[in-house]
């Protein structure tokens, strides 16, 4: 039976769901280090699309993975991260709290649904893609969102 998110609306023609694939791109990511490479832009694509952050989380978040697109390279990240955004050093949750409103009226370009997983080279280009694609999907409601504060 074909499936279709209501989160992100991907399509599959069985009855995948975006959280069956994600979890299949993890454990594949977390075997083999020539996947694990764009780990820093699938797990916020995936979050982002299905809006898992609370509403400061999803923009912080978008705004890093523009980063990560841009060229900022993980390590950079977590030194970055560990001055000023651990849960220590921040009053709010990444993901527990009031969503961002309007996320599921974005439409999407690319979805995890697009991500091919049979080879490495395959897997990191469209997961680099899906990245892109991400930022340029929410540019919008991210300016109207920001404009809010």
């Amino acid at each position: 039976m074909a499936y279709t998110c209501p989160q992100c609306g991907a399509t599959y023609p069985t009855d995948e769901t975006c959280e069956d694939r994600f979890n299949i791109s993890q454990i594949t990511e977390l075997e083999r280090p020539d996947y694990y490479v764009v780990h820093q832009l699938s797990v916020p694509c995936y979050m982002l699309q299905h809006n898992g952050y609370s509403r400061l989380g999803w923009l912080e978040v978008y705004k890093l993975l523009g980063e990560f697109v841009q060229g900022l390279r993980p390590e950079e990240a977590r030194r970055r991260m560990r001055g000023n955004m651990g849960s220590d050093k921040r009053g709010w949750s990444l993901t527990r709290g009031e969503k961002l409103a309007g996320v599921a009226g974005i439409a999407w370009t690319r979805t995890i649904a697009d991500v091919r997983l049979d080879t490495a080279e395959y897997y990191c280009a469209d997961v680099r893609a899906w990245a892109a694609s991400i930022i340029a999907d929410a540019a919008a409601l991210v300016r109207a969102s920001v404009g809010e504060a």
